[in-house]
């Protein structure tokens, strides 16, 4: 291959059958200098960022999606509303999104920020207890004021501390409804271990005028909607615990005679 740089001056070059050829032009290409087409869209800077070499502009990374934290009150509810899929991810959506895997569906959000998300499956029938004993630590609730319990996961751990205090590695046999949630994590995310809980009192009042668009979420994602009689963990007496009907509301059922209800957790997010 022969190229003439100047005239009256050749200059040979010798190519292997496996050599690049380069343009022409790649001999008189100049350097980009344009912050826009180097990807320096911002003009204002930011955390992180890189300043374009040729002018007042910033290239700044993408912002992470926000998510909850599972199993702890972050504030992060806020971005979601009741009904919505609570995602493995931390993250709350209205649909199905590919790539992300449901967990729960919201049923509670606080005035804080702080929400809790129902578990997408029932973990069948069991007694509140096996005794009748008032809880120590756990606040007893009256029709009056039953609704104002949101404390699922601190009702939760006082009956789990109390009954292995008690009980050491017998205490799921003398309350089962509790151990059962404790003893619950979903096979997508097994490290949520521990962090589910028995719904309180004022979590099922916030199903009830919501239940419809919650079972449509869990009709979508082909989970099983919310139907039947289930135990709370909030404490009527020595002898009552409250439970929740999907049609009747609040019952105050003794905690030991025969009662199995259903129990399905909640996680806080």
């Amino acid at each position: 291959m022969r190229v003439i740089l100047s005239a009256g001056k050749k200059v040979y070059f010798t190519l292997l059958a496996s050599s690049f050829i380069f343009p022409v032009s790649a001999f008189a290409q100049c350097a980009e200098t344009d912050c826009n087409t180097l990807g320096y869209d911002s003009t204002t800077s930011c955390d992180n960022g890189i300043k374009c070499p040729f002018g007042e502009y910033w290239a700044c990374p993408e912002p992470e999606e926000e998510k909850a934290v599972l199993g702890q009150c972050t504030g992060y509810a806020k971005n979601c509303k009741i009904a919505d899929i609570l995602n493995s991810d931390g993250t709350c959506t209205s649909e199905k999104v590919s790539g992300k895997t449901p967990i729960a569906v919201v049923v509670y959000i606080g005035g804080d920020g702080c929400g809790q998300a129902l578990a997408l499956e029932k973990l069948g029938g069991y007694l509140w207890s096996t005794e009748y004993v008032d809880i120590p630590d756990l606040p007893n609730y009256g029709s009056s004021n039953l609704v104002n319990d949101f404390d699922s996961c601190e009702n939760t751990k006082t009956v789990i501390d109390y009954s292995y205090k008690q009980y050491g590695n017998s205490a799921s046999e003398y309350y089962p409804a509790f151990w059962q949630v404790y003893n619950y994590a979903p096979s997508t995310i097994p490290e949520t271990k521990g962090k589910w809980c028995l719904p309180a009192g004022g979590v099922f009042n916030s199903i009830s005028p919501n239940i419809d668009a919650i079972n449509q979420s869990l009709i979508r994602i082909n989970k099983e909607d919310i139907i039947g009689w289930f135990w709370s963990s909030s404490e009527d007496s020595y002898y009552f615990a409250w439970g929740w009907g999907s049609a009747d509301a609040f019952t105050s059922y003794t905690k030991h005679y025969g009662y199995y209800l259903n129990v399905r957790p909640v996680i806080e997010f």
